[in-house]
């Protein structure tokens, strides 16, 4: 058929305008679906909560997050995870990569934006230039807390960048965070503390741990556990929630709960209410030690052909020595008479040696603490005192959790070993109701320890004064950066490369931080905001919160079932600007610097599927559901007394095998191998500083985040000193008026909030107060880190283990500003 020309134009503008309506009606479809809420399951990752949670977007912007009740963790949301859009939208927010323009301590600081690949090139072109001349452990890393920061998405790529780089140097303040619940309980159990299983305990005991301000899915657990009937013994100074809903609060003074905790071990053992069965197979208690050396007593002393890894210990029923052999982890002899109070004296081929059992030695140095001892140096009455005594010994289960409360203090780690000690009595570590180990989804670790060889990591700054401490896996102190900026002592370190940390803020020694960063031949930083440290950098890089990144997480450590969940969550909007996750610009860095090979090629999700093939699970399965995977697998129970083809019990993974009531590693280092301590450990008072400084945490921020948020600070508009009444009538002074805080290393200034029941002599602040206040209040921009608490802590003695300072206990006075 012949259409006419005509004819043609007509038809193809009837096409035309068919098309044009049904692109037309499509287009109005998309705008109208745009324009409707969308939801979808997430966590959020701003604290070690990792709430589950729903997020709401539309047309593209994020409007708000849910609680989403079906994870395990997402029972209800902080004010924090509240104000999401507050910190992704914030006008102040670094959305592209900055170079300063400006000298260093010089006034206000200026910025030049530049590309991300001018500042990768200029990045690895220094840090290049360093590994190549001088040796990669004079760059140094500054790395934010994972357990209270969004950086823990990123976290195992961060390490593997660091330790595949080859620097031993990373300032993580883990002596003053998690080190000792984490690392100085392996000196005991061989690993950390454990998941409290508060779902099916008798007892749950907190210990300097307020789980209502820093983890809320831990405190609805805590919470269940109470109204199921469960009792509840609460270690602090303030009167915290759970202390008003406790069974018994032990109102301690901060920084003497290793004598509370071995004034408790007393009582037990006193009483003989502890567990005998699982003392006797399951700790090292039983094991003769030479009073001479302070060595465990071997069969190797007793005769030539006797062997170095067979320990003895002392019989009930004869003068036989029971033998135990520490490679097989198991009694050679009848453990059934091995005696736990033992004291000999045993004939050897050079002479006659006397030997207490371990148990012995630990129970004859908590006697030294009776209860008319602890009530004078902790605060706690003898009657409470034994009230908690008679809760542990009667509960069938008990299980704990302790943290930044008892671990920034001069006695740290012998604490934590006092408090870990303690709880082996009551004989639930690894059980059902208990402290139960290992409960993680199974997976791969790629933060590349194996990156770093021994060389290198016996270079970390402070190794040398704390062997035993968190250097040993390259996590060193501020203030020993500093030393080595400064005074270039072991060796000078050159460049800082700061993922998120406000070390001026979070840390002590303030104006020696000030000194360091000026010296510094090079600085980064990377972060959401140009915070107070961030001001001394060369580059500051653009972060993408995790809203706008994926984040894998094998395990939710708010319960033994939160632990098998695996969730991949997926980002919930496009980066704001050029931002970029930490991922993404470790992988960058790493393959500028020749180590695309040990980075997967630069492929996060081969990387990532590395991680899960354990677990069976792949990056796809993932993404596919990203209300996360349960793994149907059992929590391992007592996992200790699993036993090989040859009978042996896998045990615990410490030098005996055993849980460590005595440490001979401790011993060998010259650290006293049961948790004893010196009077000197405690804070001096004086005329002239009568009281105690310490600090605790607010539900409104995360360390030294969130204050520039409005919601927030509307919830604490300035920084508070909390101070017991009678201090407070004391000096006249009244709530809400503004005070200064004196020690011998500095002071600061914040408003005194009067409060009842606080542990009398103490006051309380919070780290991390940067952002200031408006103009005219004592820390304005005139006097911008005048409210920092960190400016004001002691630093000349810290714990000989771990490096902790204390910020828990430093003496102070109080007084009212004019």
């Amino acid at each position: 058929m012949t259409i006419c020309r005509h004819n043609d134009y007509l038809l193809l503008a009837c096409l035309s305008l068919r098309t044009i309506k049904i692109i037309r009606k499509r287009v109005e479809r998309s705008v109208e679906a745009m324009s409707v809420e969308v939801k979808s399951p997430s966590f959020c990752a701003q604290c070690r909560s990792r709430c589950g949670c729903t997020v709401v977007t539309q047309n593209g912007k994020l409007n708000r997050i849910e609680p989403l009740h079906s994870h395990p963790s997402g029972e209800k949301l902080c004010p924090k995870g509240l104000a999401t859009p507050e910190l992704i939208y914030h006008a102040d927010r670094v959305t592209q990569p900055l170079r300063r323009t400006s000298p260093k301590g010089q006034g206000k600081t200026s910025w030049e934006p530049i590309s991300w690949d001018e500042a990768m090139s200029q990045i690895a072109a220094k840090m290049s230039d360093i590994r190549d001349q001088h040796g990669p452990e004079q760059v140094a890393f500054s790395v934010t807390t994972p357990s209270g920061t969004q950086i823990s998405d990123g976290i195992a790529w961060i390490e593997r960048l660091i330790r595949g780089f080859g620097s031993p140097n990373t300032i993580y303040a883990t002596e003053i965070c998690n080190w000792h619940k984490d690392v100085a309980s392996r000196f005991t159990y061989g690993t950390d503390i454990g998941t409290p299983d508060f779902a099916n305990t008798d007892c749950v005991l907190l210990w300097g741990n307020n789980p209502t301000a820093t983890w809320l899915a831990r405190s609805g657990e805590v919470q269940k556990a109470v109204k199921r009937g469960a009792k509840l013994i609460v270690v602090d100074p303030r009167p915290i929630p759970f202390a008003r809903r406790a069974d018994i609060w032990l109102r301690v003074k901060p920084g003497t709960d290793q004598v509370l905790a071995l004034g408790l071990a007393h009582l037990i053992i006193q009483s003989d209410r502890f567990d005998h069965e699982f003392a006797r197979l399951w700790t090292n208690g039983p094991f003769l030690v030479r009073d001479d050396t302070g060595a465990f007593l071997r069969e190797s002393d007793l005769t030539e052909q006797g062997s170095n890894t067979v320990l003895l210990a002392a019989n009930t029923r004869s003068d036989e020595l029971l033998r135990y052999d520490v490679e097989m982890g198991n009694w050679l002899d009848r453990p059934d008479e091995v005696e736990l109070f033992a004291s000999r004296e045993i004939t050897t081929p050079n002479g006659t040696l006397s030997a207490q059992s371990t148990m012995k030695i630990f129970a004859d140095t908590a006697a030294q603490f009776p209860a008319e001892r602890v009530a004078k140096i902790t605060g706690v009455d003898p009657s409470s005192l034994q009230h908690a005594a008679d809760i542990l010994a009667a509960s069938p289960t008990v299980a704990y959790y302790a943290w930044n409360g008892v671990g920034q203090s001069l006695t740290a780690t012998q604490t934590d070993r006092a408090i870990s000690t303690l709880y082996a009595l009551t004989g639930n570590y690894g059980s059902k109701g208990g402290n139960v180990p290992g409960t993680a989804a199974p997976f791969a670790d790629i933060s590349g320890h194996e990156l770093l060889d021994d060389q290198q990591r016996a270079k970390a700054i402070g190794l040398a004064e704390r062997p035993l401490g968190p250097g040993r896996t390259g996590w060193v102190t501020a203030r020993d950066v500093y030393r080595a900026v400064i005074d270039k002592d072991p060796y000078p370190v050159r460049m800082l490369f700061s993922f998120g940390t406000n070390l001026l803020a979070s840390q002590p020694d303030t104006d020696r931080a000030k000194q360091a960063f000026e010296q510094l031949e090079f600085h980064v930083h990377i972060d959401f905001f140009v915070n107070s440290s961030a001001e001394y950098a060369d580059i500051v890089l653009p972060a993408a919160t995790s809203w706008e990144r994926e984040g894998l997480r094998t395990g939710f450590d708010v319960s033994l079932e939160g632990q098998r969940r695996v969730q991949l969550r997926p980002p919930a909007i496009e980066p704001i600007g050029e931002a970029r996750s930490d991922t993404r610009i470790a992988i960058d860095l790493a393959t500028r610097l020749g180590m695309s090979e040990q980075f997967f090629g630069g492929d996060a999700d081969r990387g990532h599927d590395h991680m899960l093939k354990p677990a069976g699970l792949s990056v796809g399965q993932l993404r596919e559901k990203p209300e996360g995977i349960v793994l149907s697998s059992e929590v391992p129970l007592r996992s200790f007394a699993a036993t090989d083809g040859s009978g042996n019990p896998t045990g615990f993974p410490t030098p005996t095998k055993r849980i460590e009531i005595y440490s001979e590693q401790l011993k060998a280092q010259g650290y006293p191998p049961v948790p004893s301590l010196d009077d000197d450990v405690f804070t001096p008072r004086s005329k002239e500083l009568p009281l105690q400084l310490s600090c605790a945490k607010t539900v409104a921020f995360c360390h030294s985040q969130h204050r520039n948020l409005a919601s927030l600070r509307r919830l604490m508009p300035d920084p508070i000193v909390e101070v017991p009444k009678d201090v407070a009538d004391d000096r006249a002074i009244e709530s809400n008026d503004w005070v200064k805080v004196t020690t011998t290393a500095g002071a600061f200034v914040a408003r005194c909030k009067v409060v009842a029941n606080l542990e009398p002599g103490s006051v309380f602040a919070q780290h991390g107060w940067w952002v200031t206040g408006p103009d005219g209040s004592p820390y304005d921009s005139r006097n911008p880190l005048a409210a920092n608490v960190n400016g004001a802590i002691d630093t000349s003695r810290s714990d000989p283990i771990s490096g902790s300072i204390p910020l828990r206990c430093t003496a102070c006075e109080v007084t009212k500003l004019a």
